[in-house]
């Protein structure tokens, strides 16, 4: 039997009671990886909490969450344009 990547890891967590709501999203591998990463190296955050932080420093440096193109193409990062 093998353990699991994070297995006797203790996470950081939300305080219980907290109001939540539970979203399913899909991730590639890649993205999945480095949010892990950076969850770990914040202070084992899980991912919820490293994105919820997240969040609010950027709405705190900007103001808002940017606004992103859904034309831009994540895998080459070049805007996808359409012919006239």
């Amino acid at each position: 039997m093998t353990q699991a990547k994070n297995a006797g890891i203790k996470r950081n967590r939300r305080p219980a009671g907290a109001k939540v709501v539970e979203r399913k999203i899909v991730l590639s591998a890649e993205t999945a990886e480095r949010l892990r990463a950076a969850g770990m190296a914040s202070g084992s955050l899980s991912l919820s909490l490293y994105l919820e932080l997240l969040v609010g420093q950027l709405e705190a440096e900007r103001g808002a969450l940017p606004v992103l193109s859904p034309t831009l193409d994540i895998h080459s990062k070049e805007a996808v344009t359409k012919a006239a």
